[in-house]
């Protein structure tokens, strides 16, 4: 391979590489554009929820009964996998 053709295959190498970076940067730069925007929605959407929980009585009950029911599954369905698996 002479001078002349090492070059070519470099600079063909190099362009390559160049628009595989440019790819790569701008997916980084998509994406962290996106996770920015779900980070303000997740606020938006708490402060509405806190917002919610203090106009609407209901939403407040209905609220507090789904908090005590995932309580009590966490407690109650293990139990009951072990009463179900060892016995």
């Amino acid at each position: 391979m002479s001078g002349v053709d090492a070059r070519v295959f470099a600079r063909e190498e190099q362009t390559m590489l160049d628009t595989r970076y440019a790819e790569a940067r701008s997916e980084i730069e998509r994406n962290r554009l996106i996770e920015n925007g779900q980070s303000g929605a997740l606020m938006f959407a708490a402060l509405a929820y806190g917002d919610a929980l203090e106009e609407n009585s209901l939403f407040r009950t209905a609220s507090h009964l789904a908090k005590l029911f995932c309580i009590a599954a966490v407690f109650i369905i293990p139990n009951l996998l072990v009463l179900h698996v060892l016995l």
